[in-house]
């Protein structure tokens, strides 16, 4: 019986067996890891000198032209002589290999020249495998949203060209591999997602990350000064950068424009620069405060600074456990912010301020050695009549507020004594200039005063509430202190008539250096569908910096204390990971061991057969081939075997004989259906 075979049953041929895995690739397997490595080396390349960038590039090209013409590939010597000369760029660029600039720069040196040396399919491998540290280094740069869906497509790209890589690569059209690469590519992608954000959540978080080795960053992090002079607050005007992110819990009743958002406090002044008190410099413990209006929480998500200081709204009341608020009422952190940082803050919108110590009161009085005999004789002018320091005050601005002054980010250059020459010569400046000249005259009338640096105004998004800030909202106002009121916030730029306001000429002046920044008018329908895209952008891009980056060793603690776990503390983590963990391959295991429906038609036709042999315990073995299984089926059930053998006979000729007549397909449905088998034998046929 070993020998029976189907009739009209006619083996196909045996293909021979081929070693592809270590052979060459082929011409799409080099396009594709080549186009890969361009598009993860892009992102980096443009945060590089642009050196770096052009010999990676030209590498690429080289990398390209050698797909199609092979013999520009280049040979050992050439090859060590781009090597030598791929390290030395680095070097010579960046003045050493150490840190994360010039390590970004030596690994894509490296990997484009790697692609130079690929002959076979074990070198693509190595390239693919190698391009997971590619992925890490990226967000070194960029954490963004969009920069991780880019990252998420180029991981599934890449795990799809190692599969095509572990093919026969003559299996089938390159469009058809592609597909069936993509698809096994993206199961794995989606199974592993779960896990991951598993150990998103519950992987501890480290106080310093892996890479900070204290090494200093020649690249500065654009902010605020503790410092003021000529020049400093106008690099941040022309800059796009966003400095922090505001969430009220309730409506603050305050207007987004007149919103002062408080930073450094300066209070000393050599002539041209101004600088912030000394450590301990005051008496006064704790700042004095009467609030004069309901208090306003909320959150901020502030960008690196480098600084200590946190910016909250004036006047801040109370700050983070990590942090401080000075006598100026300066909110001065433990630790210089240099990374996305998320706190909470309350402040008191209106108020009085109590108490100046004598030590603030010599501070806020004290006048630098280029006072001017013609800047005593304006300010003369004013107390002629014996007036108040309120009305000082408003002569002041008043002054400011009539021709010629005016308001430009271009003025011209005032020399050794600037407050001098803005007041008589100039008379063209910016919120430096009148916040500086506005400091030095309250002082000579005899009227406390200091320069506050911070942000003005901001921009809501209606979409999650938010209020953004950014650099080219950063400002310079002056406080007085007036004897009924405490310290007065006294804002001299604001008295400038807006006809005399020289705003977009600075425009024309950016640098080469400098962010091209664009307006687009909102009443039109493409500015209210830009600017609605903008915002949504900003919304879902804080959303990200919030919950996924800005995720910490704090939430994770708040997290643990949800689950009771909170005492447990690292052994919670652990715990929450075994767990999930266990439970998450559970699921998948359940999952994926549950037999799916074939797409093969034929497929479905045995599985059919194969259930209705189940209840009589003669469905097929695993070690059972078809004709082994009948022949199975003939001994314990010889009733059976006319009708199995019916089945089986248009079964073999489509698996196994080369056949593609639909009608045999049709043939094999039919008796599937009609096969209908007893659970015992017939007595005759027991007897």
């Amino acid at each position: 019986m070993a020998s029976w075979r189907p009739p009209g049953f006619r083996s196909a041929p045996a293909s021979s067996p081929t070693s592809f895995r270590n052979g060459a690739p082929d011409t799409w397997q080099r396009i594709g890891v080549t186009a890969l490595l361009g598009l993860g080396f892009l992102p980096l390349v443009l945060a590089l000198e642009t050196r770096i960038g052009l010999f990676v590039g030209a590498m690429l090209a080289v990398a390209f032209a050698g797909i199609r013409w092979p013999g520009l590939r280049p040979g050992g010597w050439t090859l060590g002589l781009l090597t030598l000369a791929g390290g030395l760029n680095v070097i010579d660029t960046y003045q050493g290999i150490a840190g994360q600039h010039p390590g970004t720069a030596l690994l894509l040196t490296m990997l484009s020249l790697k692609l130079l040396e690929v002959r076979t399919r074990r070198d693509l491998r190595v390239l693919l495998l190698v391009f997971g540290f590619l992925v890490v280094v990226q967000f070194l740069f960029d954490q963004s949203p969009a920069r991780t869906l880019l990252m998420g497509a180029l991981l599934v790209a890449n795990f799809a060209l190692l599969f095509d890589l572990a093919q026969d690569a003559h299996a089938g059209s390159p469009l058809g591999r592609a597909r069936r690469a993509g698809r096994v590519a993206l199961s794995m992608m989606l199974q592993a997602i779960p896990l991951a954000l598993l150990l998103f959540v519950f992987f501890p978080r480290l106080d310093t990350p892996l890479w900070d080795l204290g090494l200093e960053n020649p690249y500065a992090i654009t902010g605020l000064n503790d410092w003021l002079e000529p020049g400093s607050v106008t690099q941040l005007i022309i800059s796009g950068e966003d400095a922090l992110r505001v969430r009220f819990d309730r409506d603050p009743g305050i207007p987004v424009e007149r919103m002062y958002w408080r930073g450094p406090v300066l209070w000393h002044n050599d002539g041209r620069r101004w600088v912030p008190a000394r450590v301990g410099e005051f008496a006064q413990a704790s700042p004095q405060l009467r609030p004069e209006a309901e208090a306003l929480s909320y959150t901020v998500a502030m960008e690196p600074t480098n600084q200590p200081w946190l910016i909250g709204l004036d006047l801040p009341t109370q700050v983070p456990s990590d942090a401080r608020l000075s006598a100026d009422f300066q909110v001065l952190a433990a630790a210089p912010v240099d990374e996305f940082r998320i706190y909470r803050m309350t402040s008191v919108p209106v108020y009085s301020t109590l108490g100046l110590s004598p030590d603030e009161a010599q501070a806020a009085l004290a006048l630098p050695g280029n006072v001017t005999p013609r800047m005593r004789t304006l300010v003369e002018g004013w107390q002629a009549d014996g007036a108040a320091p309120e009305a000082i005050v408003q002569r002041a601005l008043q002054h400011f507020g009539q021709p010629p002054f005016s308001y430009t980010l271009l003025p011209p250059a005032l020399g050794a004594n600037p407050v001098d020459a803005f007041l008589f010569d100039a008379r063209a400046g910016f919120c430096e200039h009148y916040a500086a000249a506005f400091a030095v005259l309250m002082r000579i009338a005899g009227i406390p005063s200091r320069i506050v640096l911070g942000y003005l105004g901001g921009e809501r998004n209606p979409i999650n509430g938010e209020v953004l800030v950014r650099q080219s909202e950063a400002h310079a106002w002056n406080e007085v202190w007036l004897a009924d009121r405490g310290w007065v916030r006294i804002d001299p730029t604001a008295a400038i008539d807006p006809a005399r306001v020289d705003a977009d000429r600075h425009i024309a002046a950016l640098g080469a250096g400098a962010p091209a920044r664009f307006r687009v008018d909102d009443q039109g329908l493409f500015g209210k569908g830009a600017r609605g895209l903008r915002l949504l952008a900003d919304a879902l891009g804080s959303g990200w910096r919030q919950w996924v980056v800005g995720f910490s060793t704090r939430n994770q603690r708040q997290l643990l204390d949800r689950l009771d776990l909170g005492p447990l503390r690292d052994l919670g983590l652990v715990l929450g990971m075994v767990i999930g963990g266990a439970l998450i391959m559970l699921a998948w295991n359940l999952l994926l061991a549950r037999p799916s429906r074939p797409r093969d038609p034929l497929l479905r036709a045995y599985q059919r057969f194969m259930r209705r042999l189940s209840p009589l315990g003669l469905a097929r073995r695993p070690t059972e081939g078809p004709v082994d299984h009948r022949n199975r089926i003939d001994r314990a059930r010889p009733d059976l075997t006319e009708a199995v053998d019916a089945i089986l006979a248009p079964y073999l000729r489509l698996r196994y004989g080369g056949s593609q007549d639909p009608a045999d397909l049709q043939q094999l449905r039919q008796r599937i259906a009609r096969f209908r088998p007893a659970r015992r034998a017939p007595t005759d046929m027991q007897d």
